[in-house]
């Protein structure tokens, strides 16, 4: 039984770095839809504008553009990193799941040698208690 609590911890704690993962990637890809809405935003509205409001506007387009490179990488490696959380996950299930049915199967094992030795002894001690009453009555 303690094998079988050490295992499911272990894959509550691979369940628990799955959904990290997740929150993680997914919150890299909120910000890169932000990004990609902002750079938007700001290319949208260009009318007859200043010079020094263009190359600030100019400016901004480009840091959005190395943000979004920078995310995209960062995206990357998140993704990696859920897939070897969900391989991490699969093996930690699977371990439990097989160390159980082996737990299982050996008490399933020793309640049938149990209840087989049970089974002897009252087959000797009925065979004892049968053969003194023969004994004393004769």
């Amino acid at each position: 039984m303690r094998i079988l609590k050490i295992r499911d911890t272990q894959k509550r704690l691979k369940e628990n770095a799955l959904a990290k993962a997740g929150n993680h990637c997914a919150a890299l890809e909120h910000n890169a839809s932000r990004i990609r809405n902002l750079q938007t935003d700001v290319q949208a509205g260009v009318e007859a504008i200043p010079a020094d409001m263009f190359a600030a506007r100019m400016e901004l387009t480009e840091r959005l553009i190395d943000a979004e490179q920078t995310l995209s990488v960062s995206i990357e490696t998140a993704r990696q990193d859920f897939a070897h959380a969900e391989r991490q996950n699969l093996a930690a299930r699977t371990t439990y799941e097989s160390t159980e049915k082996l737990l299982q199967s050996n008490l399933h094992k020793a309640q049938k040698a149990e209840r087989y030795n049970a089974d002897i002894r009252h087959n000797i001690l009925y065979n004892i208690d049968k053969n003194k009453r023969k004994g004393l009555s004769r």
